[in-house]
């Protein structure tokens, strides 16, 4: 009878709220003068509400529940606003903005509570969507290069892996749709898997104070947040279409979206990309000097191709919001080769380089994600409940004998589920915290005739607390997270396999003897602790000073463990070692912020300290096949050591408020790894210099918004590198972008032409992996992009 009666008390508590009748109405001015401002975006993440401000700087709200929600202004020209509001019946709200003459401030939910960059202790920020495709590179982790701290290792334009302030892998977390993705990151030759279709922005941590979106956080995190909702009572939509000479690369998508008055919304997208060989950038005239022509040269079976498709529905009612998703993601990408022959032994011609048919060696990944939404608010508090699953079926073909022939050799698939429960105490309050559990259960299967890792079960199941102070001119944040992880590994068939006929070839001081296949049926379990604790404190309303200090650990993945074969591409045999032990690191960070109306400020530098980091290195033997004594690889076995990464960014972004036609930013990032028992440490970036003048100008002729703008890229000599690494010269690349708005019909139509590597520099990129093969990065690049809204 007691548990009837406690069922019935909270029927009747979200009833009450469910019948709640609340609205907010408000109005956005300027702070200094107390003029009206219209067009500002206003947004409650809590509800998924949006609108903007009409002429009279009026907005408002209908359908709310009862709770403390939070409410962002943003909007261009404007510092972005975030306040705590108290939804009690009507309420009515005054919204001040201060004029700023930097770009938009992009609102962050990193910490679990929407919040400006500049109150999170550590170094975060987020990037639209608009200023990722800016830069205009085939791949969306070729955009985010350019941001200080973020890296990629490439093979080729259509496979790109994030670094970030040197650390890459699984040792960075990915999350998108309210969900941790899974996607074999544990190889260098496996691209993001994800589609920039669809984003409002991505957010980027640096370092391992990410604590809230789960373990292997080790470096930072990625995490790309979907397109706000249409606002209630509308329908909406755009289509982006581009094109690039370098590859004759084409890309476009078409999204729409709808919000009923009821609280239904719904949207979809779909789109693609397609792109031929690429041309390499010239060679210097070392290279070139017994040439008296220099022909373009292309970078053979650099091509890629994807399409992409997502959907959503949700419902927003006064207890909160339930959003449904679903994502497909397919990309075919050719792994790079030295450049093919004819039958007559001629490099091929144009036509067979412009070609866009896949031929083997060549990747084909499909990724396929559903995930659920919840946000519950629950009188002063909230529940987030987010579940998800996910596929990731990875396929890699190689040639065989028969010309024209492929056979699948690698096949891998992967099939992930998460869950992430937390609870937010009141966020009027000074004082909160967030409670939180998150599961992940992995399962991976081989297919193919290849096995380089085994099959696996991965079950990862954490708690966690955070607690969050603010006040006056502080802000604390923190927390401790507790995981359990267990790895479980069998062996794939019982046959023998491609690679049981590899035997070793030793030097005069190889340990080996007989079997140096490691066992692959085995289990592990793992128990680390992680914590972080920081604060931003607020001299005054132009400067800050950010501290911070977290531990972050990345348990051995089964392809460290027990991988053993041949990868294509790396011409070297790997061999895991079934002993490693969990990486862990302790960091530390401080950054100053400075902002006034002609300039503003960021300086950040930290010391990175990682034990038993894993690396693979070589052993001095090699490896031969039984049936083809010809061909040897050497043997690369991972190994354990302890490890240092220490560095900086450094920004600024001048903006005179007499010249407002003018915006230059400059930053700097500057990284080193070593091993603390001598060494360098594999795939640290160089140092970068970017630069950007933006020259604007609001109307000309039938053209509003009107810029043209100049980035430079300095990338510096990189001597220090790991022992199987090639050492890459320095080398600097010109960018030119010119674009405006113009009206279509009743819409606001956009277009960007640009011209990336503008100079046609041939250089390579030190963590480009086809500089192996003397390939280097794509020459230049001249395109058009063009955006196009509909709807009302």
């Amino acid at each position: 009878m007691k548990t009837i009666k406690s069922i019935l008390y909270i029927l009747l508590f979200f009833s009450a709220n469910a019948l709640a009748q609340n609205s907010v109405k408000g109005k956005v001015t300027n702070k200094v003068t107390g003029k009206q401002l219209e067009g500002i975006n206003i947004f409650i993440p809590e509800y998924k509400k949006v609108t903007s401000s009409d002429s009279k700087g009026e907005f408002s709200f209908e359908g709310l529940g009862k709770g403390i929600v939070k409410i962002q202004a943003t909007g261009l020209g404007y510092k972005s606003v975030v306040q705590t509001l108290v939804l009690n019946s009507n309420t009515d709200i005054i919204i001040s903005m201060e004029v700023s003459e930097t770009e938009l401030e992009e609102v962050l939910i990193t910490s679990n509570s929407s919040s400006l960059p500049d109150n999170i202790p550590f170094s975060a920020n987020g990037v639209s969507q608009k200023d990722i495709r800016k830069y205009s590179s085939p791949s969306l982790m070729g955009n985010l290069s350019y941001q200080p701290g973020v890296d990629k290792i490439s093979l080729g334009n259509g496979i790109g892996k994030p670094v970030i302030r040197g650390l890459s892998f699984n040792r960075i977390m990915l999350f998108s749709q309210g969900t941790r993705i899974e996607n074999q990151q544990w190889d260098d030759h496996h691209d993001l898997g994800l589609s920039d279709i669809g984003l409002e922005n991505v957010e980027i941590v640096r370092g391992p104070a990410a604590l809230i979106y789960g373990a292997d956080a080790m470096g930072g995190a990625l995490i790309f947040v979907d397109e706000k909702p249409a606002a209630a009572g509308t329908n909406v939509g755009d289509v982006n279409l581009g094109f690039g000479s370098n590859t004759l690369g084409i890309n476009g998508d078409f999204g729409f979206k709808g919000a009923a008055k009821n609280g239904l919304f719904y949207g979809a997208r779909f789109g693609g990309a397609s792109h031929t060989n690429y041309i390499q950038g010239e060679k210097d005239e070392a290279e070139s000097e017994n040439k008296s022509k220099e022909e373009e040269e292309f970078a053979a079976n650099s091509k890629f191709m994807n399409m992409a498709g997502k959907a959503n529905v949700g419902i927003i009612q006064k207890w909160g919001v339930s959003k449904l998703s679903y994502s497909y993601f397919n990309q075919q990408s050719g792994i790079v080769e030295v450049e093919p022959v004819d039958t007559s032994g001629n490099p091929l011609g144009e036509e067979e380089q412009r070609d866009r048919e896949m031929e083997a060696p060549y990747q084909d990944v499909t990724t396929q994600i559903i995930s659920l939404e919840n946000t519950i608010l629950t009188g002063k508090s909230k529940v987030n409940i987010n579940v998800g699953y996910q596929t990731n079926d990875r396929k890699e073909f190689e040639p065989t004998d028969v010309k024209g022939e492929k056979e699948l050799a690698i096949g891998l698939q992967l099939k992930t589920t998460t869950y992430d429960v937390k609870w937010t105490s009141n966020q009027e309050k000074s004082f909160g915290v967030t409670i939180g559990s998150q599961g992940t259960f992995l399962k991976n299967t081989n297919n193919g005739i290849e096995a380089l890792v085994p099959d696996a079960n991965v079950s990862d199941i954490a708690g966690y607390g955070l607690f969050r102070y603010d006040h006056n001119k502080l802000n604390l944040l923190g927390g401790v997270r507790f995981d359990a992880r267990h790895i479980e590994a069998m062996t794939y068939r019982t046959e023998p396999t491609l690679t049981d006929s590899f035997i070793v070839v030793p030097t005069v001081n190889s340990a080996d003897t007989v079997n140096p296949k490691p066992s692959t049926d085995f289990k592990k379990d793992y128990s680390p602790v992680s914590f972080s604790i920081g604060a931003a404190y607020h001299l005054n309303s132009k400067f800050t000073i950010k501290l911070n200090a977290a531990t972050g650990f990345s348990a051995p993945n089964y392809a460290q463990l027990a991988t053993y074969g041949k990868h294509e591409g790396t011409y070297r045999f790997e061999r895991g070692d079934r002993n490693l032990k969990v990486e862990q690191n302790a960091e530390g960070d401080l950054g100053f912020i400075y902002e006034n109306e002609f300039i503003s400020l960021n300086i950040g530098g930290y010391y990175n300290k990682i034990k038993n980091y894993i690396y693979i290195a070589n052993t001095g033997d090699s490896m031969v096949a039984i049936t083809d004594a010809v061909n040897q690889f050497p043997l690369y076995d991972y190994k354990q050591g302890d490890a240092t990464i220490s560095g900086g960014e450094f920004g600024f972004d001048i903006h005179p408020a007499k010249l407002k036609w003018l915006d230059l930013k400059v930053t700097y990032a500057v990284i080193n790894g070593k091993l603390d028992k001598g060494g360098n440490l594999p795939y640290i970036p160089s140092n970068k210099l970017i630069g950007e003048v933006k020259l604007s100008k609001d109307k000309f002729w039938k053209f509003n918004d009107n810029y043209i703008s100049f980035v430079v890229r300095n990338f510096e000599k990189q001597k220090n590198v790991a022992e199987y690494e090639l050492a890459t010269d320095g080398y600097t690349l010109l960018d030119i972008h010119i674009g405006a708005s113009f009206k279509l019909g009743k819409q606001k139509a956009t277009f960007d032409i640009f011209c990336t590597n503008a100079i046609n520099t041939g250089y390579y990129n030190q963590l480009s992996l086809v500089k192996y093969i003397g390939v280097r990065d794509m020459g230049r690049n001249i395109g058009l992009q063009l955006h196009i809204p509909f709807g009302k």
